[in-house]
C-alpha cells in the first residue's frame, strides 16, 4: 500500500476513535503505521475507561495568574482542584461539576455555572476546565475537533484543540504510561505543569457545592 494511503488509513481510525479530530500526523520514525495505531487505540481505551484520578503537581504561569502548587481530584464528572503560592499564599479552590462550580479564593467567594469566564475575569486565569481533565492524562478532549501528533509508542507529542497547543514530555513507566510534563499556551498565556504524582482510580466521592 502507498505510504501516502496508508497515512490517510491510520487518520481515518484515529480520528474514528476522537469524534470529532481533524488530523493526526503518525510519527517520522520507521514505526509501522498499523503498530503506532493499535497502541495509541489501547492507550485511549484504558484511559477513557477510568473513572477518575488525583494529582500533585506545579502549575507555573506567564502572562497574568497564580503560580505554585496544584492538587486535583477528579471522580466522575465531579472535581475538586485548590491553587496555593508559595506558603499558601493566594489560594484558590474550585470544586464542582459540568453544571456548577463554587470559587473561593481572596475576594472571591461564589457558586457559578460560569467558572472560565469568572476566573478570567477575575484572576486573569484561563482554565478550560471541561477539556483539562482530559488533557492531564494526555487525551484530548472528547467531542471536540483536534490536531494529534503521535510518537512511535502511540503517545501524544501534542495536539492543538479548542485554540490551545499541547505539548507532552517526560513519560512515566507504567501501562498506559502517563506525562510528567505538559506544556499549554493560548495567545500570550502559557502555563507549564510539572506532575510529581499521577494516580489513575476515583478519590472518594465529592461532595456537591
Amino acid at each position: 500500500m502507498p505510504v501516502s494511503a496508508a497515512r490517510l488509513l491510520l487518520a481515518l481510525a484515529l480520528a474514528s476513535g476522537l469524534g470529532a479530530c481533524a488530523s493526526v500526523q503518525p510519527p517520522s520514525t520507521g514505526t509501522g503505521l498499523e503498530q503506532v495505531s493499535r497502541a495509541w487505540e489501547q492507550r485511549r481505551s484504558q484511559l477513557g475507561a477510568q473513572d477518575g484520578f488525583e494529582l500533585q503537581g506545579r502549575l507555573a504561569a506567564k502572562g497574568g495568574g497564580l503560580s505554585g502548587s496544584l492538587r486535583w481530584q477528579q471522580a466522575g464528572s465531579r472535581f475538586r482542584l485548590r491553587l496555593s503560592g508559595p506558603f499558601g499564599a493566594g489560594a484558590l479552590s474550585l470544586e464542582g461539576d459540568e453544571a456548577l462550580v463554587a470559587i473561593k479564593g481572596k475576594d472571591l467567594d461564589l457558586v457559578t455555572a460560569e467558572p472560565e469566564v469568572v476566573l478570567a475575569a477575575r484572576t486573569g486565569w484561563r482554565l478550560p476546565l471541561a477539556a483539562l481533565r482530559w488533557w492531564v492524562l494526555g487525551l484530548p478532549a472528547p467531542d471536540a475537533e483536534a490536531q494529534l501528533q503521535l510518537d512511535a509508542d502511540g503517545r501524544p507529542l501534542g495536539f492543538r484543540q479548542l485554540g490551545w497547543q499541547l505539548r507532552f514530555a517526560d513519560w512515566r513507566p507504567g501501562t498506559p504510561s502517563l506525562p510528567g510534563r505538559i506544556e499549554a499556551q493560548q495567545d500570550n498565556w502559557q502555563a507549564l505543569l510539572l506532575i510529581e504524582n499521577l494516580s489513575l482510580g476515583a478519590p472518594p466521592a465529592l461532595s456537591a457545592p
